[in-house]
């Protein structure tokens, strides 16, 4: 599965993203890797059920955490 970034900004200016594809606490990489690139620092930040998940049993996984930033 390929892994993927969503990233959403709100019309209040916040900044959410979500990773797909990646399994366990791979997504935390994520988490300075957006905030460089969005200027931004994490304020929230919580796993889904899929963050429990291994690369295994991923193939029809959608989100694995949400992050969300002030910017």
């Amino acid at each position: 599965m390929t892994h993927r970034v969503t990233v959403t900004i709100g019309k209040d200016g916040s900044i959410s993203a979500e990773t797909h594809g990646v399994t366990g606490s791979k997504c935390l990489d994520y988490i300075p890797l957006l905030e460089d690139l969005l200027g931004a620092e994490t304020v929230t930040s919580e796993f889904t059920e899929d963050y429990r998940r291994t690369s295994t049993s991923v193939e029809d996984t959608a989100s694995q955490q949400q992050t969300q930033w002030n910017s």
